[in-house]
């Protein structure tokens, strides 16, 4: 049972935007997530977010924020930034 990733526009950029071994890494990563996106994945470094249906994906010091649609199998990558600016 693996999920599909869909990437938000801004998301997107951001990836684009960095290096070929970051991207590489970042890709390392979303399989692993598409195969268990939830909290309790012990390979990732996943939080849910309080007050909401959110999660927190830590990549070094990236953080990447997304929700999980179960009924469709989709994640959906909402934000993506450095740990600093991701919260505002």
């Amino acid at each position: 049972m693996s999920y599909k990733l869909i990437f938000e526009k801004q998301v997107k950029k951001f990836i684009e935007k960095q290096d070929k071994t970051l991207k590489s890494r970042f890709k390392k990563v979303f399989l692993k997530l598409m195969e268990n996106p939830y909290p309790n994945n012990q390979t990732l470094d996943i939080k849910k977010l309080k007050g909401g249906e959110e999660y927190r994906l830590r990549i070094g010091k990236y953080r990447f924020i997304y929700q999980i649609k179960d009924d469709v199998l989709v994640i959906i990558m909402e934000k993506a930034d450095s740990r600093g600016d991701i919260y505002k």
